[in-house]
């Protein structure tokens, strides 16, 4: 008879994932992880695979939570440009430790090694995902009336996202609000 598991395989990732996020992949021990997590390595190895594949699952998970947060965050605004609008400006009006914090996949891309497809084709199919996400919404804008007619919802999307990333890079710097609200500004004047 299977023996049932003494924790929450969720909790635990939700654990590992914040781990991640604030030390990184390379400065997370697996002793810092498993404390966190509050479970054994062979609960760890048995429930999660590798180190490497608890890493690979948070930023799964990560990636779900962000862009449903951002998903709900453009479908509920009474404007695509108010949705965008609140994705940068709250950006720019996080604390100093989120700003510090930054993104997880952000920080993982810059901390890759270059030879690594597995991450590399992760993060790809998360900026694939935020692109098609943006694009939907600047899509439905165009159909409203609220993008010109001539915009190209793709090239908007992509401007977008590498706005949101270099804000994120910015903002882990040097925690500058007005700063970051104002490139917040400039990036939602490109939505007329």
């Amino acid at each position: 008879m299977a023996r049932t598991k003494a924790f929450e395989p969720q909790k635990a990732l939700d654990a590992a994932l914040e781990v991640f996020w604030t030390l990184g992949y390379d400065n997370a021990s697996l002793e810092v992880l498993l404390a966190a997590m509050g479970i054994a390595k062979q609960s760890l190895y048995d429930t999660f695979g590798d180190k490497r594949s608890l890493f690979m699952l948070a930023m799964q998970q990560y990636r779900r939570n962000t862009i449903t947060s951002m998903q709900r965050m453009l479908a509920t605004a009474p404007t695509v440009r108010e949705g965008f609008a609140a994705l940068l400006h709250g950006l720019a009006a996080e604390t100093r430790e989120q700003h510090e914090r930054g993104c997880l996949l952000l920080s993982a891309n810059l901390q890759r090694n270059l030879d690594d497809e597995a991450v590399a084709s992760f993060l790809q199919e998360n900026n694939d995902e935020v692109e098609s996400v943006f694009c939907a919404a600047l899509r439905q804008a165009q159909q409203r009336g609220e993008l010109r007619a001539e915009a190209d919802p793709q090239a908007l999307a992509r401007f977008l996202i590498v706005s949101v990333q270099g804000m994120r890079a910015m903002a882990r710097l040097k925690s500058d609000r007005a700063a970051l609200a104002q490139v917040a500004d400039l990036a939602l004047a490109a939505l007329h």
